[in-house]
């Protein structure tokens, strides 16, 4: 018996082959490169990365993860993957922000503009009263984060050498010798550590009543009522 044989329809193969091809622009979410497309996302990253902050300081860096952030922005998991790589990336983004200096509250107190010497003691003493701006609790986190990880111990010991540098400036700026500067910056800065380390509850009222006290025992300077009648004027600090 005699089969007859089907030659192929080029113009079918040819159709065939255009369906295979991916279109290589087209781009979709997933758990190794962010979407560059935001699309109909519910959140932005800043929300992601508030977040993340708020896990962080009230359960660790352990805390952070994909699922419990999305669950608390009422989000997807996958719109995780509009705006970062995979978990480690918003933990290095948490780092990295923290750790730059131009974010840090306490360096941009000590390194403003100076009507007297003693103005950025009075800045520096103020954001650490009022907690505004800035975040004991971030701090002490961040802390935390570096007693069992490298790369967030080596970014707390760079925040820590620079704030303690400013200090030491700010001294020097008193007319104290270096030597003297260096020690009395240290004494200072551990001081507010060791204030956070062990919790100490006090109200703004209360630590508003022993600043000209600390003050005067942590630069060896009165604080002047002219400068402390601004603490009452200015609430934004």
């Amino acid at each position: 018996m005699l089969y007859k044989t089907m030659k192929p329809n080029p113009a079918k193969i040819n159709s065939q082959k255009k369906a295979n091809i991916k279109n290589p622009n087209k781009t979709t979410p997933n758990k190794t490169t962010p979407n560059k497309t935001r699309g109909n996302t519910k959140t932005s990253r800043a929300q992601w990365l508030a977040e993340a902050r708020n896990l962080l300081i009230h359960g660790g860096v352990e805390n952070v993860k994909i699922d419990r952030l999305s669950k608390n922005l009422k989000v997807s998991r996958g719109g995780y993957y509009w705006f970062f790589q995979n978990r480690q990336h918003i933990l290095d983004l948490l780092l990295a922000d923290w750790s730059d200096e131009k974010n840090d509250p306490l360096l941009n107190a000590l390194n403003g503009q100076n009507a007297t010497p003693l103005e950025p003691f009075f800045r520096f003493f103020t954001r650490l009263l009022r907690e505004r701006s800035y975040s004991p609790k971030l701090d002490s986190a961040m802390r935390d984060w570096g007693r069992h990880y490298k790369d967030a111990a080596e970014a707390v010991e760079q925040v820590d050498n620079r704030r303690i540098e400013a200090l030491r400036i700010a001294f020097l700026g008193l007319d104290y010798s270096p030597a003297e500067a260096f020690i009395r910056a240290r004494i200072l800065y551990f001081h507010q550590i060791g204030y956070y380390s062990m919790k100490v509850i006090e109200t703004e009222t209360q630590r508003q009543q022993y600043l000209p006290i600390y003050f005067k025992q942590l630069t060896g300077f009165d604080l002047p009522d002219e400068i402390l009648d601004r603490l009452y004027e200015n609430d934004t600090n």
